[in-house]
């Protein structure tokens, strides 16, 4: 498996990245071979499996033999390993798994392409449609994975609208660990400040949401 990279962000968050390209088949196959379960419903789409197979794989790399991927009634991923807090993002290709031991995180991978601009409305409430520029494609991006993961952090409690219940302030590039930091707000947790640190890298956009207390 191409494991691509690591991803370490400052709050203790490792986030463990593969460029997918095997085949359902070649997937199956690295499965048998270290005898991981199979996706009970392995007649969903080709996509959706290559996923489901690359997340076992990720899970047994990360975490070791025998540990197993659940999830909760709202559809966040938890992991039988105590203490340990994961967030999953799929991307055309990218896969991303992250693990925190401390605290509760959301994650999210996109490509960056102009396609987001054509969608900014959904995620953009009225004053970021006005601050970001609707021809911007990497601060679109950047907006769109910062709304997504603070959704996942909050999943289970959280309102579903990235424009209505999710608001986030102008970058800050932080030079020294090449990170954009921005302050960020959610309606189930009003007056608690929140952190996305997002990252750059090989055409897709990284983003973590966590709540500012754990960003030193």
């Amino acid at each position: 498996m191409p494991l691509l990279d690591t991803v370490h962000y400052p709050d203790g968050t490792a986030l463990h990245l593969w460029w997918l390209t095997e085949t359902v088949e070649e997937l199956m196959e690295s499965c048998r071979r270290l005898e991981l379960p199979l996706p009970a419903d392995a007649k969903c789409c080709k996509q959706r499996l290559g996923e489901k197979l690359a997340e076992a794989l990720l899970v047994h790399r990360i975490f070791g033999k025998g540990r197993l991927l659940g999830h909760t009634p709202d559809g966040a991923p938890t992991i039988d390993v105590a203490g340990c807090h994961i967030s999953i993002s799929h991307a055309r290709g990218w896969v991303g798994m992250a693990r925190n031991d401390k605290h509760r995180i959301g994650i999210d991978i996109e490509r960056c392409d102009s396609r987001v601009l054509g969608v900014r409305k959904r995620f953009l409430n009225a004053e970021e449609q006005a601050a970001i520029p609707p021809d911007d494609i990497m601060g679109n991006t950047l907006a769109w994975t910062a709304k997504e993961a603070l959704y996942k952090l909050f999943l289970g409690k959280g309102g579903a609208s990235l424009s209505g219940h999710y608001s986030v302030g102008e970058c800050v590039q932080v030079i020294n660990c090449g990170y954009v930091v921005r302050p960020a707000k959610a309606a189930c947790l009003p007056g608690e400040p929140l952190t996305v640190v997002s990252q750059v890298m090989s055409g897709a956009v990284l983003s973590l949401a966590v709540e500012s207390r754990y960003i030193v």
